[in-house]
């Protein structure tokens, strides 16, 4: 049996994610602030085993006992083929240029965008590092990590941070006995809530809102169900690349 464990999993591409995953006879362990309760309707009509933990991903300091706990009960079931970490979670707040955000929303970005996958990260890799299975963590990046955007200085930041660990890791486990494959996908521009945030922010904190708001209303944001079948495809591939960051345009 393969495991899945999802973050962010209630709304977005973390949902859509979820919902193709139950399709197929996985079990889901889905990370989220807020239930679903679409989500446990559907594994039930599939068949399917979903666990779903309410957690706000923002207080790191309870990310290394959350894959503690799960990775234990997967151990104890004895069933795994492959375990997947899908690190979903991630917040485009503060929209706000450097001198101009606060603290708090500063400080909580960098720990649900950065801190806590590479938390979760250190720990899966260590508790699973002689686990003989497949073993598979992508990381949702962002084309912001490559370019800096007006206002985005955090969320920029936290994403670029996040691929060079994704990287670095990579290179790691490059020499691993039992090697967990990494990767970073970038999903594009895609129509969910975020999207909204973002294109609710005032002019005067991200000077791109329009297009933003354009790309809405000329129908180029990329569903996260369509999104979501193209990152699975690469994750069964039986090429990826250890460490790589993979942009969804390389797929279309």
């Amino acid at each position: 049996m393969n495991y899945f464990i999802v973050t962010g999993s209630s709304k977005g591409l973390g949902e859509a994610t979820a919902k193709l995953l139950l399709k197929e006879n996985h079990h889901l362990i889905c990370i989220a602030r807020n239930d679903n309760k679409d989500l446990e309707t559907e594994a039930v009509e599939n068949g399917a085993e979903i666990t779903f933990l309410q957690e706000d991903l923002s207080k790191h300091e309870r990310v290394t006992g959350i894959v503690q706990y799960l990775l234990s009960k997967i151990e104890k079931d004895g069933q795994a083929e492959g375990i997947y970490l899908i690190n979903n979670a991630g917040m485009v707040d503060p929209i706000k240029p450097a001198g101009k955000a606060d603290e708090p929303s500063m400080t909580k970005a960098v720990h649900l965008n950065l801190l806590t996958p590479m938390l979760m990260i250190n720990e899966f890799i260590r508790l699973t590092e002689d686990w003989d299975c497949k073993k598979v963590i992508v990381n949702i990046s962002s084309g912001a990590a490559n370019r800096p955007v007006h206002g985005w200085n955090t969320y920029c930041t936290t994403k670029a941070g996040l691929d060079m660990f994704t990287k670095s890791v990579g290179l790691e486990q490059s020499q691993a006995v039992h090697p967990t494959t990494i990767l970073s996908f970038s999903p594009g521009v895609m129509d969910t809530a975020m999207q909204g945030v973002i294109r609710s922010s005032d002019e005067k904190d991200f000077s791109n809102v329009e297009t933003f708001k354009s790309y809405h209303e000329e129908g180029q944001l990329r569903s996260p169900e369509f999104v979501a079948e193209k990152m699975l495809d690469l994750l069964f591939s039986v090429d990826v690349e250890n460490g790589r960051v993979y942009d969804i345009k390389e797929f279309l």
